[in-house]
Parts: structure tokens; C-alpha cells; sequence
């Protein structure tokens, strides 16, 4: 793996991996970090995506789908739009709820074989959640419907079973 970091103010704290197995960690995401075991906790989870093979499995799963309208449809320009869709929701949506999932386990693994508390990386998902939600102001209705559009497990279901790794070691 390669570490990269960037400032991106637009995009604010955040991390991402690339199916090349480079890792782009924003400057903004090294400023929120109380210290570097949540920046480790971060880095893992995105190791997770590039071991997984989470990026190349949705770009696959998604040409399926072209693939499939195009079948039923016999539409060639229908899937042909949905197929120019596909990269715009790759990058909105990043990964789905099962892939998250699974690099918090790859996470845990490898935070738990380092000797690292895994804990940090509960904590830093809670500042992600927090310096990402400023427009929720507390409205546990807006929180809510986030979480449920969102590609990502809820925070707190995340944070719950890091935590529990924790206590299970």
C-alpha cells in the first residue's frame, strides 16, 4: 500500500482507497485525529477496501446491472445512461453497507495484531460522524434518514461492534 495525504478542504476530513492499493488520507482527517492510533484505525479500514477488492466488486456489480436492463429492456441507450450513472454513484456511495462492514473487521484484525486499542478507531468514526453532520444540528429525524440513504452502517452500530472487539480481546 501507498500512503498519500492531500489537503481537500472541499471535501473535508475523509479517507479513500484506490484499486492500485494507493490510499489518499486528507490533511483535514490528520487536523480531527486526537492522535495517530485514529489515524491508524482510518488507514486500516481503507486497507481493508484495497485487500477486499471492495472498488473493483462494485464496479462489476454495477456493470451487471447495465448488463441486465439492457437484457430485459433490449435498450442499449437506456443502459447506456445508467452506465454513465454508474461512476457518479460509484462516488457518491463509495462502497456499500456490507463492504464498510467487512474493512471494520479487516480493521479490528489488524489494529488488534498491532497491539492498537481498536478503540481509537471508534472514536475517530464518532469525530468523522461529528465534523460531517453539522446540518443535522441535533435533529435526530434528518440523523436518522442520513443513515439509512448513507452507504455506510450507522456510526453508532459501527462504534458499537469496534467496541465490542475491544472488550471481546
Amino acid at each position: 500500500y501507498r500512503i498519500e495525504f492531500r489537503a481537500s478542504p472541499r471535501f473535508g476530513a475523509n479517507a479513500f482507497a484506490l484499486p492500485s492499493g494507493v490510499i489518499v488520507v486528507t490533511d483535514e482527517l490528520v487536523k480531527l485525529a486526537a492522535d495517530d492510533a485514529e489515524i491508524l484505525g482510518v488507514i486500516a479500514h481503507e486497507c481493508g477496501h484495497v485487500y477486499h477488492r471492495h472498488i473493483l466488486r462494485s464496479v462489476l456489480q454495477n456493470s451487471a446491472i447495465v448488463v441486465v436492463v439492457t437484457l430485459v429492456t433490449g435498450d442499449v441507450s437506456s443502459a447506456s445512461a445508467i452506465g454513465g450513472a454508474v461512476p457518479a454513484f460509484l462516488l457518491q456511495s463509495r462502497f456499500s453497507r456490507e463492504f464498510e462492514a467487512e474493512s471494520d473487521a479487516h480493521a479490528i484484525e489488524l489494529m488488534q495484531r498491532a497491539g492498537v486499542p481498536t478503540k481509537h478507531l471508534a472514536i475517530m468514526l464518532e469525530s468523522l460522524e461529528k465534523s460531517h453532520r453539522p446540518k443535522a444540528d441535533g435533529d435526530d429525524d434528518k440523523a436518522g434518514m442520513m443513515d439509512y440513504i448513507s452507504s455506510h452502517p450507522p456510526t453508532r452500530e459501527r462504534v458499537q461492534a469496534i467496541r465490542e472487539a475491544d472488550d471481546a480481546k
